[in-house]
């Protein structure tokens, strides 16, 4: 003799599946600004560390050397393409790196470029490190994305400090 059962396999409805698609879709949906705000505070914190390290081999450099460096930041504005910023470290006083020329591109010179909705303003585009001490004619720099923003002040004792203007991070205190 044999037992035969007679269960019935459980399955999910149709409207089962419809309700947890739309719990999972209102979930993300919820999710997708604070991981839009999470994305542009790490390009924001990563491109300041870049600037920071830049200036920091500028005036390492031009002490190292003995001879005066200088640190110089553009920004292309323009329709066609996106927003570029740029800067270069070499010990020409007047290179541009979008038009330099292969002296500024030297063995003295670095260029680096960034592509992005980074607003950059700046009281001195081209600073000064000057081999005693590393000593600068002073700046201050401000990147903005969204709403977070950052602020480097270089002294003229050569000193560079970071601050948070806008939003919170953990790796820079509020101004």
């Amino acid at each position: 003799m044999t037992k035969q059962c007679k269960c019935k396999l459980q399955g999910l409805t149709l409207i089962e599946l419809l309700v947890a698609l739309a719990i999972l879709i209102i979930l993300m949906a919820s999710s997708a600004p604070s991981y839009r705000a999470l994305v542009d505070k790490n390009k924001i914190c990563h491109l300041t560390r870049q600037l920071v390290e830049a200036l920091n081999v500028t005036r390492q450099l031009s002490i190292v050397r003995e001879l005066p460096h200088y640190f110089n930041v553009q920004v292309n504005n323009s329709l066609i393409t996106a927003v570029e910023l740029c800067w270069v470290i070499s010990q020409l006083e007047n290179c541009d790196c979008f038009t330099s020329s292969a002296l500024c591109q030297s063995k003295y010179g670095q260029v680096s470029a960034v592509k992005s909705g980074i607003e950059l303003s700046t009281n001195r585009p081209n600073l000064s490190f000057s081999p005693l001490f590393g000593m600068t004619n002073g700046a201050t720099y401000q990147l903005s994305l969204g709403r977070f923003s950052t602020k480097i002040i270089v002294s003229t004792q050569g000193r560079i400090r970071v601050c948070m203007v806008r939003g919170e991070s953990a790796i820079y205190a509020p101004c």
